[in-house]
């Protein structure tokens, strides 16, 4: 291994804002690279366009040098952790042994490469960079002489399945998951990258080497499967959802003091074969499990980093509970042909017991759900992570944080890439995610920090700059304020209670941007520079939107709280009944409402999927379930048939969240309380967010002028004009194609006398008009059974 020049940081005495202090050197080793986020992977989507449509070699050229840059500086990540560690010197000898380098990135949305243009996919920002893991490989490659077909690349990803099945109706190709993975199939280009990860290895490999990183690539196109053993000099790619078509790949492993699961069953490309089957093992020696997570902001956790990559990610959609009866029930993965969301793991801690044939909660005989308490999403990260350590599976974690994703997790387009330019290693996926978080929710100087800490009783002086709200005059303005999510998460501490690391930590690693060590004083960032430690922090406000009540708290309740002063309701009384179930006036990330909804959520979209899937006009059909069977029907009982109100609560933070994001806005008069303003720093009332939440739901606008084709009505629309009116307005009887003039279209043709389409959309009372407008063919109802329902031809078909 090449020797890194730079003196250690681990240990120095240094001048700091604490006084005269040694910078931290006990609990687990982080090591880290803060790079020029501008050499990085930033503008590789449009040079990697370029390549591909154009064969441009030049926009090649500067790939690999952007790669190179992120390859140089892995010595002070992976560098650093070894002199810390000697893992180098384990993995070797286990590689020795015969097991696999497994690498295991955070595909959540493998869309990288946009199949249409080739550009930069809505997946990109979310997933781990394929630069990186290229970079990585070759770190191992070159720094260990590990070979690459003793390395292997392998995802359990939850859209993979379903991205195949939309790429098959979009264009009539049939794509293996391990083909998208790649993001090249023959002539066809989508996906993630790993083609490219290949061809850059191909590019960047000695002369003397035999071993050819290509090799592999054409099994992933045909879907074929070799067991590690079996696959000689292939660099192979493994879907590690896929248990049903061979459930001998898969293997059951206890749980060391499970909470949620005592057993659970894994792919052996990562625990290995049956222990004493000595064939068995042979085809599956095991793994040395490279974690390489995305850290991003989630929306049911506080990040998804390296205990969720695992936590989530290693559990797969495919395995049945049942094999060979064909039942389409999976014991991680809601019932569906086509499995994709992992929503039999207990997400939160209730659980709710479901009804397989309506996708509907149960309820007992007094009305109330039947649910049962788990250890919630804690429990499920940290029982997976568990099961493998026991496997005696050695794990590097190395986190992608040269971007850091903002605000969405999914990959739906309101990503926000945050350039922060760090790459972490370690060995502790405790201490690496401690870290992490620390540093997306810190704003305020240690010192001053510290201070209010002990003034105000804190928990954790880790605390950033947050809007709040406030009672101005007949308004509710908005001033500055301190909070902090790490008052009310819990999973390192129980993680650390669990074994699985320790939240103690300290840092060592090189920051190129100013050529100086990074260390950590009092578990806190820094940079040391003539022996004084100068904090690293971020400038960003790190949150999600879908999670705010959780990452925001103090923004949300004081919004309720101004509210209720100002007003008369009753919001934060509304609030606490709904979610704080120990009544100490705070809402943690394990308080998530008793009425288990994260359950029948995923079973609806697993539905959604079926449906998009398995009819001709499925993504039209499919998109009007969600909207209708997840974001309105179960959030009143008046608004179904069966009462149901498993989203009441939640509804109260997205109307909340949605409030906040208008506050944000350039707004006007409020028009249901008398005096009252909204936007520029201002918040609407809970009438008006409710009334502008449920428009939305509804027509996807304020405006009859630009109705969203993605909303209640629009689906409903141009599913009427292409069955029943052979597509005269949308221009095509294709479901994906429509003139986005057609529904201002429609509605002048009916305002000059044209006869409407043959649908009904039934909406609640008050929500007919747009501008004092009637839309045409919405008719109000206070039917139960009705609402939020369309009818086609008189009733003959419903939605």
């Amino acid at each position: 291994m090449s020797v890194i020049n730079e003196e250690t940081s681990k240990g120095a005495v240094v001048d700091s804002q604490l006084g005269k202090r040694k910078v931290d050197s006990e609990g687990s080793p982080v090591a880290g690279s803060r790079m020029d986020v501008s050499k990085t992977y930033a503008g590789i989507p449009v040079l990697l366009q370029k390549v591909i449509d154009e064969n441009n070699t030049a926009a090649w050229a500067e790939i690999v040098e952007r790669i190179d840059y992120i390859y140089a500086n892995l010595d002070h990540s992976l560098g650093g952790l070894d002199r810390e560690t000697g893992f180098a010197s384990k993995v070797k000898s286990q590689i020795q042994d015969g097991k696999k380098l497994l690498f295991k990135p955070n595909l959540v949305n493998p869309t990288a490469i946009d199949a249409g243009t080739h550009g930069e996919g809505l997946g990109a920002p979310i997933c781990t960079d394929w630069s990186l893991i290229a970079a990585l490989m070759r770190w191992f490659h070159d720094r260990l002489d590990i070979h690459y077909h003793q390395m292997a690349l392998g995802e359990a990803s939850t859209a993979v399945l379903g991205l195949t099945i939309s790429l098959r109706l979009a264009s009539g190709k049939d794509i293996a998951t391990e083909a998208l993975f790649e993001g090249k199939s023959e002539d066809f280009y989508g996906g993630w990258g790993f083609f490219f990860v290949r061809k850059y290895l191909s590019e960047r490999h000695p002369s003397s080497h035999e071993d050819d990183p290509m090799r592999g690539y054409e099994d992933s196109v045909a879907g074929r499967f070799f067991p590690p053993g079996k696959a000689g000099n292939r660099l192979m790619v493994y879907d590690l959802n896929k248990l049903d078509e061979d459930t001998s790949r898969g293997r059951t492993v206890a749980v060391p003091e499970g909470d949620n699961y005592k057993e659970i069953t894994l792919h052996k490309v990562i625990v290995g074969g049956e222990p004493g089957d000595s064939n068995d093992l042979k085809d599956y020696p095991g793994c040395i499990l490279i974690n390489v997570p995305k850290m991003k902001i989630h929306a049911q956790d506080l990040l998804t980093n390296a205990t969720k990559n695992l936590g989530i990610g290693l559990y797969p959609t495919q395995a049945p509970c049942d094999p060979g009866s064909g039942d389409m029930k999976w014991k991680y993965a809601c019932p569906s042909r086509f499995p994709s969301f992992k929503g039999g793991l207990p997400h939160m801690p209730w659980v709710v017991k479901m009804d397989d044939d309506t996708n509907l909660p149960v309820r007992d005989e007094k009305g109330e759900y039947i649910t049962t308490k788990t250890a919630g999403m804690p429990g499920t990260q940290v029982d997976v992570i568990r099961a493998v350590q026991a496997q005696n599976i050695f794990m590097v974690h190395v986190i992608d944080g040269i971007d850091m994703i903002n605000i969405n997790h999914e990959g739906n387009g309101t990503s926000v890439k945050i350039p922060e330019g760090y790459v972490w290693a370690s060995l502790d996926c405790v201490a690496i995610d401690l870290l992490c978080a620390r540093y997306c929710f810190k704003t305020v100087p240690m010192r001053e920090a510290l201070k209010l800490k002990d003034e105000n009783g804190w928990p954790t002086e880790f605390v950033h700059h947050v809007p709040v709200a406030i009672i101005d005059g007949k308004n509710i303005a908005t001033e500055e304020d301190l909070d902090s999510p790490l008052f009310r998460y819990n999973l390192y501490h129980y993680a650390e209670a669990r074994g699985v690391g320790q939240q103690k930590y300290y840092v060592v690693g090189w920051d190129a941007l100013t050529e100086t060590p990074l260390a950590s004083l009092e578990g806190h960032l820094g940079r040391i520079e003539d022996k004084k430690f100068l904090e690293l922090m971020t400038k960003t406000m790190y949150y999600n939107p879908s999670c705010m009540l959780w990452d925001m708290q103090k923004t949300l309740l004081s919004y309720a709280e101004a509210h209720d002063k100002l007003t008369g309701s009753s919001l934060l009384k509304e609030f606490m009944d709904g979610f704080d179930e120990n009544n100490d006036g705070i809402i943690d990330y394990d308080e998530n409402g008793r009425k288990g909804i994260w359950i029948p959520f995923f079973r609806m979209m697993s539905h959604y999927f079926d449906i998009m899937a398995t009819e001709e006009y499925g993504q039209l059909r499919g998109n009007f379930y969600t909207i209708a069977e997840i974001s309105l029907k179960p959030t009143n009982k008046n608004w179904n048939p069966g009462g149901h109100d498993f989203a009441q609560e939640h509804a109260l933070v997205w109307t909340a969240t949605l409030a906040f994001e208008m506050s944000r806005e350039e707004g006007g008069e409020d028009p249901f309380v008398p005096g009252m303003i909204w936007g520029k720093g201002i918040w609407p009332s809970w009438q008006l967010a409710t009334h502008i939440k449920l428009t939305n739901s509804i027509y996807g606008s304020q405006s009859p002028e630009t109705i969203n084709f993605q909303s209640l009505y629009g689906t409903a629309f141009q599913y009427a004009d292409k069955t029943r009116n052979g597509g005269a307005y949308t221009g095509s009887t294709n479901q994906l194609v429509s003139d986005p003039a057609s529904i201002k279209n429609y509605f002048k043709a009916v305002y000059e006398g044209a006869d409407p389409l043959g649908f009904t959309l039934y909406v609640p009372a008050g929500y007919g008009s747009l501008e004092a407008r009637r839309i045409p063919n919405v008719e109000e109802t206070e039917d139960p059974g009705k609402v939020f329902t369309a009818h086609f031809d008189g009733g003959a078909e419903v939605w």
